[in-house]
């Protein structure tokens, strides 16, 4: 796979993954042993992730991930793109029950994928000490 096609999975992540909560979508973009790490935690296999996108959308109604033109560059066997994700909090979520505050935090992603286009890991790089104190918890 190309550098074209490594930018249309990495929007692909987070448009139809986190945005819209597209669990056939993991099963299509993301390898088999797809890790997910960020500073705080690692989420290893696509049951694990599933788990935690669906976590996720559960605690923060109309979470949308958006990553502007030009925002999403790839070479050779990676990409990366910054975004800006919006939310609303309706459920728990790291241990913060349910604020009813629409909160939004900027972050970084880079991918790298394997030989057969899949993605085999992102590394998540974003403000969650601003989302904590957005909540209140901080």
């Amino acid at each position: 796979m190309g550098a074209t096609e490594n930018r249309v999975a990495a929007r692909r992540f987070f448009d139809d993954v986190w945005s819209k909560g597209d669990m056939s979508a993991i099963d299509e973009l993301l390898d088999p042993n797809f890790a997910f790490i960020l500073a705080f935690m690692r989420t290893d296999g696509l049951e694990a992730f599933k788990n935690l996108v669906r976590a996720n959308r559960t605690a923060f109604e109309n979470l949308t991930y958006v990553a502007a033109p030009g925002d999403v560059v790839a070479e050779d066997d990676k990409a990366a793109g910054y975004w800006t994700m919006s939310a609303k909090h309706v459920g728990p979520w790291a241990g913060i029950e349910a604020t009813g505050i629409s909160v939004s935090i900027e972050g970084m992603t880079f991918f790298r994928f394997g030989p057969d286009g899949k993605i085999v890991d992102a590394r998540v790089q974003n403000d969650v000490r601003g989302l904590r104190r957005q909540l209140g918890a901080e």
